[in-house]
């Protein structure tokens, strides 16, 4: 028993690196996002201490460690970080080896990467290109005239390891791009935001495209970093609101449920537009925001009292090709009803 106790005493007095904790909890963090542990130390012994290694036996760890010799006396911090890749609590012995001592010394880091955080991020940013997350990637600017300006901003958050330079791809000459801040550094956010310019836009109406976030430099584009765009540009009606006959547009529903397609190719649906008021009313453009939905009627123009069917159908072969929701754009010279949008409902 005396022998055992001689040699603990001498084992200590050997011992010349003394850390402020042994054990460092380095509190909760978020999945992917590394969380590091500091160690602090000092040298008690009478000659230059010096840390030859730290052996943290996972790659999960990354270990950093003063590389010169430390006085008697003079302080140094080992630090331990951790990657984040795994979720729930996270506990580990790291060895640290000295010239002090054969045997090396015993410190423990713990974690804990909180699946909460993790849902409240998937729940900000649901849609991701790679390791950049967006809060959305299906853009909309409804209810532009001609000559106005619009602008709306995607969210983006970096969940990369490395720092990241955002950039679109493809964009049309009616769409500009600025991105605040220019670089995200790790587990940063910014924005992105777009300008609509309508008077370049093409067409009267619906207008769409498709833009591409670059993950890197030279990148390419593809379905996997596509974000749709949609615009409506709307007719300047002014100069008609002083006619003494003016058309007035009565949409029987803009809630269309077609039911349920079920083993079904194609489901189809009637909505009825007609004309109340004086003058001729023109059905300038309808359009269909989703590939999926195709639209049929026998007239694009109605005289005062008339009606006509819109017949909509949904072909279940292209449902998937696009972000879009499934709805139906109406564009009138009714200077009240420019613009009409029925939502096309069903069940799969």
């Amino acid at each position: 028993m005396c022998v055992w106790s001689l040699s603990a005493i001498l084992n200590i007095q050997a011992q010349r690196i003394v850390f402020e904790k042994d054990v460092v909890d380095a509190g909760a963090t978020m999945w992917k996002r590394p969380v590091t542990a500091v160690f602090k130390f000092s040298n008690k012994g009478r000659n230059p201490l010096r840390v030859t290694d730290v052996d943290a036996g996972c790659g999960c760890l990354k270990t950093e460690w003063p590389k010169k010799a430390l006085s008697r006396g003079e302080n140094g911090e080992i630090r331990i970080t951790y990657d984040a890749m795994q979720l729930g609590h996270f506990d580990r012995y790291i060895d640290v080896y000295t010239n002090a001592n054969s045997q090396p010394a015993r410190i423990r880091m713990q974690a804990l990467v909180d699946t909460v955080e993790r849902r409240a991020l998937t729940k900000l940013f649901p849609y991701s290109i790679d390791n950049i997350l967006l809060n959305t990637n299906n853009i909309e600017f409804t209810d532009v005239h001609a000559g106005d300006s619009s602008t709306v901003q995607i969210e983006i958050l970096n969940n990369g390891t490395d720092v990241y330079t955002p950039s679109l791809m493809h964009l049309p000459a009616y769409i500009t791009a600025s991105y605040k801040p220019e670089m995200l550094a790790r587990g940063k956010s910014g924005v992105i935001e777009l300008t609509l310019h309508s008077d370049k836009l093409p067409d009267l109406g619906l207008n769409q495209t498709s833009i591409y976030l670059a993950r890197y430099s030279g990148d390419k584009v593809g379905t996997n970093n596509e974000i749709t765009v949609s615009a409506v540009l709307l007719p300047d009606l002014k100069y008609a609101e002083g006619f003494a006959k003016k058309p007035i547009l009565n949409i029987s529903t803009t809630e269309l449920n077609l039911g349920k397609l079920g083993r079904k190719t194609k489901i189809s649906g009637n909505v009825k537009l007609s004309n109340t008021g004086t003058g001729v009313l023109k059905l300038n453009k309808i359009q269909a925001f989703n590939q999926a939905i195709t639209i049929a009627l026998k007239k694009t123009e109605l005289q005062p009292g008339e009606t006509v069917k819109m017949k909509v159908t949904v072909d279940s072969r292209f449902l998937g090709m696009s972000k879009a929701e499934p709805r139906v754009l109406i564009i009138t010279n009714d200077t009240q009803r420019a613009k009409e949008v029925v939502n096309v409902k069903f069940e799969k």
